[in-house]
């Protein structure tokens, strides 16, 4: 893939990362659990798909950033490097909600149905469309 469409692919993909467990196929709400009348404090807990969404943010924002730098950087090594680190950047987007952090274990939960095959789904089109780009990349270095 030339320069500016792999860049377009993983600043994509990072946005739909970061998107998909926020809006649009979002986590389980955080459920109030103790309410205190006399200073209006409210306790809520939150579910384990809370966490994996905030680590998907976090892992959005970084393909995000990546993608922008491959976008400005005209070395073939360098952006081999920067692909190489997204072969394992798809891996953490598949395994934080399936072996780091999880989701919600009851499979009628919203993040078991939507959010995780989604983020799933996510992971093996970045990595296909990595290892892609680094065939191609390798062979003009």
């Amino acid at each position: 893939m030339n320069r500016f469409l792999s860049s377009a692919f993983v600043i994509l993909i990072g946005l739909l990362v970061i998107l998909v467990p926020t809006y649009i196929l979002p986590v389980c709400p955080p459920t109030e659990i103790m309410a205190n009348s006399h200073d209006h404090h409210i306790t809520y807990k939150f579910m384990k798909c809370h966490w994996t969404s905030q680590a998907e943010i976090g892992i959005g924002t970084a393909m995000v950033v990546i993608g922008l730098i491959l976008l400005l950087i005209k070395s073939t090594l360098i952006r081999l490097g920067l692909n190489i680190s997204l072969v394992v950047i798809a891996m953490f987007v598949a395994a934080v909600p399936t072996i780091l952090i999880g989701v919600c274990p009851s499979e009628m939960m919203a993040c078991h149905i939507g959010t995780l095959p989604a983020l799933l789904l996510l992971s093996g089109i970045l990595f296909i469309g990595i290892l892609v780009n680094i065939f191609y990349l390798k062979r003009l270095s």
